[in-house]
């Protein structure tokens, strides 16, 4: 699958069944949350994924999932993706202001911005997978 990248300023809305983003051609567009959960099913069933034991994970089906994508805090550009096709990325692009050099905390103030998007995911029952 190929990945589409935006910034996390895009989102608009989310609701239990979509996220409505403004695209690079400053049109609103939408990501399906039923597609991205079929699809994060059949990416957890078909990988060998383990229990914090080492057992094998147990396979998760479509009706009990909500997991709709990944999110990565700790990443150079800090990011949530779905798992529509083509997947969807929306990162925060942090910006180093001369004064932060003095802050070893100053990534700190995006987080409310990342963290907002998982916020309104738990509102309607959805959440994604945390990778950091």
């Amino acid at each position: 699958m190929n990945t589409d990248t935006f910034l996390i300023s895009s989102i608009k809305e989310i609701t239990k069944d979509r996220l409505v983003f403004t695209n690079n051609e400053n049109q609103l567009q939408e990501i399906d949350f039923y597609e991205c959960r079929k699809n994060w099913v059949e990416h957890f069933n078909n990988n060998e994924f383990v229990t914090f034991e080492g057992n094998p994970a147990p396979k998760v089906s479509l009706e009990e999932n909500t997991c709709v994508g990944e999110r990565d805090w700790f990443f150079e550009k800090p990011y949530y993706e779905f798992y529509s096709n083509p997947k969807i990325r929306f990162e925060i692009h942090p910006k180093k202001r001369l004064f932060d050099c003095l802050n070893k905390y100053w990534y700190q103030r995006y987080y409310p911005e990342f963290r907002k998007v998982d916020n309104e995911l738990h509102k309607v029952g959805l959440c994604t997978f945390d990778l950091g």
